[in-house]
């Protein structure tokens, strides 16, 4: 649901707490960033849209069903919109309030009824302007606060400014009936208060609007038009026409020039692409993309004109995918949040009375004498003096502050990592991935390119041979796993003749094994050590078995071919290292992270490039439940972080196959490779764009930054509240005066750092 109405952390409280009283409601979470919006998990028995909205209705708040962030972002431009026209407002009516109080009255003063002067008139006019005209939206929203029993910001702008109004208009009556003011007016405190906080609103809003800006930014990326190419009558030439791009057709031919985007996601179908992916992967250099290889809508063409063919286009583009996918990131509360939930709830009755004890404080000390009569200005008396203290510690209190200290930061932190090539899918999941002990790695495709090639096959009896390669066409014709790909790549290669897939039967896929069939009578298996003696095939010939040792030693993949309950061959298989491997597990040392490596290879294998990498601590022959397992032993351990009291160890998992999805489900933190399968991506808290392993450590170091900074911002939102507030009641006067417009600017500045701070990852 999207929200309308709220101004503070508060509000959202009072939002949430509505939402999940509602029948049939399970969870309910609302965030004031983007522009507020509401969670809500509901029994679509026991209730629906129209009832939650009646629910949010009911407190006070405008609601509507969340359209996505373009609704959003227009929504934001007219908050933005509608506080400058106040503002603007506000400032055209509270100047000449001031410049009377300065200037006008000196020089010039007439009396127009029972004493009271022609420019407590006309201030009395403008003050009533700013408080009752741009100031009602505080009053109706305090209002609305109190009908359902809470307290906002609004509540302390509301109460303050009334107050300093009231004794005003109070003071000029009490002229009116007895001939002398009763005190000076205040009319100048309650408009520059609405004033200045209007100010600190607008910038605030302005500030929070950037927070967006890299998922803006994205979005921005599909260009305006697109060449689209139309087979003219005899089908032998295309003709040209310019078209927008929200116009294409899945299936259209399109051509890209160069220097242009690309206008929409598609396969090359002429030419050769030189493309620019940095602002999906953040891979700096251009890739080359030949005929039938996939594009993405928004690249940069940096070669020659090329033509594709439409494949996705609007909401399924990838552009469109990553954005949906960073703001349903943003919506997803921290844990950290509840935090500052908990302290709202109670801000806002507690800063009313500390504003109340500070008022009777000063009051009972005027009474007594316990401070210099010349404190008291000549133009007040001891209880209006008393008065000025309670409304400044009543102005300087901000939860807005705290209720911004999360939702900014995490906002500009998944933007920015959006833009880095990695999708985040949640900000609980990155405040997990701020705290890991261990990353386990999957072997092929992970630390490895994930493109194997077969260097090399022996057969027990060179006569077989050309029989054993055919039978391994046949049995792996259907599998997508890369090792298998390689070896029937190989084996189509050398094959003379292919078996018709009819004369295959049985098949039983057996994860980190391999697969066994029957064929045209025969029984065979293809797979690793662990499959062939789990089927009685431990005897290997005295070459195979030399074949096995140097192959495995030198870090390659062996994969057996049993037939008949023989091992009659082995292909050996090359699957190079990922360059920035060694680098990666490096970086994670430096920064307190243990590296493991779980894979369903050999242990000679394993160790090789485990060797090769940096890693010590190795899990080999591992099916997708032995990884499940190993990462619950891991994380049943104590933290090495922990420091008195228990705390598991917190894993994460990084992964691109069908095989790693039940571990990259079972970590604290799942990462899949962007190049993997569509089901490690769904399994995965974190989607890497790019190959580079390296992203991983990028990932890990966005979500530590980004944590470090909700933190400082906590720091700042409660030590501004500690350190003002004092002041405000006058704990160090004379010394230090912090009068209430003085304390509507501080005001303001706690929230707007708070924004500006976030903004600075």
């Amino acid at each position: 649901l999207a929200i309308d109405g709220m101004t503070c952390a508060a509000c959202a409280g009072g939002v949430e707490r509505a939402l999940r009283t509602a029948k049939g409601v399970t969870s309910a979470s609302v965030s004031l960033i983007p522009e507020g919006v509401a969670v809500v998990d509901y029994d679509p028995e026991h209730t629906g849209a129209r009832t939650l909205i009646d629910a949010v209705e009911e407190i006070g708040f405008g609601a509507s069903v969340y359209r996505g962030g373009g609704d959003e972002r227009a929504k934001s431009n007219r908050e933005q919109s509608k506080y400058r026209e106040d503002l603007k407002v506000s400032i055209a009516l509270t100047a000449p309030i001031v410049l009377t109080n300065l200037m006008l009255e000196r020089i010039w003063s007439p009396k127009v009824m029972r004493g009271l002067s022609f420019w407590v008139f006309v201030k009395c006019a403008l003050a009533t302007r700013v408080q009752f005209g741009v100031g009602m939206r505080f009053h109706r929203g305090a209002l609305n606060s109190l009908k359902r029993g809470a307290s906002n910001m609004d509540v302390l702008v509301s109460l303050s400014t009334n107050v300093a109004y009231g004794v005003s208009v109070f003071s000029m009556l009490y002229c009116l009936f007895f001939g002398s003011m009763f005190a000076r007016d205040y009319f100048d405190t309650s408009a520059m208060l609405i004033t200045f906080i209007l100010i600190g609103k607008y910038l605030e809003t302005s500030a929070r609007g950037k927070t967006s800006a890299a998922v803006t930014k994205l979005l921005e990326l599909t260009p305006r038009n697109a060449t689209l190419l139309r087979p003219t009558k005899d089908d032998a030439e295309f003709s040209e026409k310019i078209i927008a791009t929200e116009l294409i057709h899945v299936g259209d031919l399109l051509k890209v020039f160069p220097g242009a985007r690309v206008p929409a996601d598609g396969v090359v179908v002429r030419g050769e692409a030189f493309i620019d992916e940095s602002m999906v992967s953040g891979e700096t250099m251009p890739v080359t993309r030949k005929v039938g290889a996939r594009v993405i809508g928004g690249t940069i063409n940096e070669g020659n004109t090329f033509v594709i063919r439409a494949e996705k286009v609007g909401a399924d583009s990838t552009l469109h995918q990553i954005v949906h996918l960073v703001e349903n990131a943003q919506l997803v509360k921290a844990p950290i949040q509840a935090f500052a939930d908990r302290i709202s709830n109670i801000f806002v009755p507690a800063v009313v009375v500390l504003a109340s004890i500070t008022f009777l404080s000063w009051l009972i000390a005027g009474w007594v004498n316990s401070f210099p009569t010349v404190w008291v200005p000549t133009n007040e008396n001891k209880t209006l003096f008393a008065m000025m203290f309670g409304i400044s510690v009543l102005v300087t209190a901000c939860p807005c502050a705290l209720g911004l200290a999360t939702p900014t930061a995490i906002m500009v932190g998944t933007s920015v990592a959006a833009t880095s090539g990695i999708l985040v899918k949640g900000a609980d999941a990155l405040e997990r991935a701020g705290a890991l002990d261990v990353v386990v790695f999957d072997k092929t495709g992970t630390l490895t390119t994930g493109s194997p090639t077969v260097t090399a096959f022996i057969a027990s009896q060179v006569e077989t041979l050309d029989q054993i390669i055919s039978l391994v066409v046949c049995v792996e014709k259907d599998s997508e796993h890369p090792i298998a790909k390689a070896v029937r790549d190989y084996a189509r290669r050398q094959s003379p003749s292919e078996i018709p897939s009819n004369l295959k039967s049985d098949v039983q896929n057996i994860p980190g094994q391999g697969v066994c069939c029957v064929v045209n009578g025969k029984s065979v298996a293809l797979g690793n050590e662990k499959m062939m003696q789990e089927r009685n095939m431990r005897q290997l010939s005295e070459e195979i078995s030399k074949f096995v040792t140097e192959h495995e030693e030198s870090g390659k993949t062996v994969v057996y071919v049993g037939v008949q309950g023989v091992v009659e061959g082995a292909f050996a298989v090359s699957d190079e290292l990922k360059s920035d491997a060694r680098e990666t597990v490096t970086a994670l040392r430096e920064r307190g992270i243990e590296s493991i490596m779980v894979t369903g290879d050999n242990l000679k294998t394993a160790r090789a490039i485990a060797r090769a990498c940096g890693i010590e601590i190795i899990h080999a022959e591992a099916s997708p439940t032995d990884k499940v397992n190993i990462i619950k032993e891991l994380q049943s351990k104590r933290s090495p972080r922990a420091k008195d009291e228990f705390k598991p160890t917190s894993v994460a998992m990084v992964g691109d196959g069908v095989n790693d999805a039940p571990s990259l489900a079972s970590a604290d933190v799942g990462m899949a490779i962007g190049a993997g399968t569509d089901i490690a991506i769904e399994a995965a808290d974190f989607v890497l764009m790019h190959a580079d392993l390296y992203t991983v450590v990028r990932a890990i170091d966005i979500a530590q930054k980004t944590f470090r900074q909700i933190r400082q911002n906590y720091v700042w939102a409660l030590g501004y509240n500690a350190v003002t507030l004092p002041l405000a009641a006058g704990a160090f006067y004379p010394s230090i005066k912090v009068s209430p417009w003085l304390a509507s600017i501080l005001m303001a500045s706690s929230s707007i750092s708070v924004v500006l701070a976030s903004l600075s990852l």
